[in-house]
């Protein structure tokens, strides 16, 4: 698989929750340059894992109406 690559404003959203999430969860102050380090770590490691997961239920759901459209065109047959 490629590299994850997102816009500066999605990288931007995911390093302020990051920041807000330790500074209210952990009373963590992350720096900018901790922070940045931080979601590019987050997006490195984990992005793999939540975008393979969008993949899978992007085919289940393909899968879903395929085979509903299957079950539509089957009872549109003439006998």
């Amino acid at each position: 698989m490629s590299e994850i690559k997102l816009n500066v404003g999605e990288t931007d959203d995911i390093r302020e929750k990051l920041v807000a999430y330790c500074e209210k969860n952990l009373d963590l102050k992350l720096e900018q340059f901790d922070a940045d380090f931080f979601t590019d770590f987050v997006i490195k490691e984990l992005g793999k894992v939540i975008y393979n997961a969008g993949v899978e239920e992007a085919i289940k759901v393909h899968i879903a109406w395929s085979e509903r459209i299957q079950e539509e065109m089957d009872l549109k047959k003439i006998f």
